[in-house]
């Protein structure tokens, strides 16, 4: 279940807008677990649900779980790396910030942008079975 936490709020993910919150649905059964646990509004955009819960869980990680690194990897690798994770998930999030009236530059950031998501998400593939502590 995705929870609203300081992860998000850090990227300007605003606790009003996060729309898996009860408290803001009281009276709506979209927003209510079911006998399984799961919220319907999760479901809407299972892309997103799954990018807020995989960008708290990998900033949690870092920042209170990191005690070793893959033996293969120097510390700063396996932090380098665990970085550009979290920068992938959080571009994913976040909406686009390109402040440009040019196509060509929305164009350029946008694509930028992209392949830095693609970039993250594949080592995010890689590195899975090293997300342990």
């Amino acid at each position: 279940m995705v929870k609203y936490n300081h992860y998000l709020k850090e990227i300007g993910i605003e606790e009003n807008d996060f729309p898996f919150q009860d408290e803001f649905n009281l009276d709506d059964s979209r927003y209510m677990e079911d006998e399984e646990g799961f919220k319907p509004c999760e479901f809407w955009s299972l892309d997103y649900s799954l990018a807020c819960y995989i960008y708290s869980h990998l900033c949690y990680f870092k920042e209170h779980c990191l005690v070793g690194n893959p033996a293969y990897l120097t510390f700063e690798q396996w932090e380098n790396i665990l970085d550009k994770m979290i920068k992938a998930f959080r571009l994913y999030i976040q909406k686009d910030d390109c402040k440009s009236d040019s196509i060509e530059e929305k164009k350029r950031v946008s694509k930028n942008k992209q392949k830095q998501i693609k970039y993250g998400m594949q080592l995010f593939i890689k590195y899975f079975h090293d997300l342990w502590f």
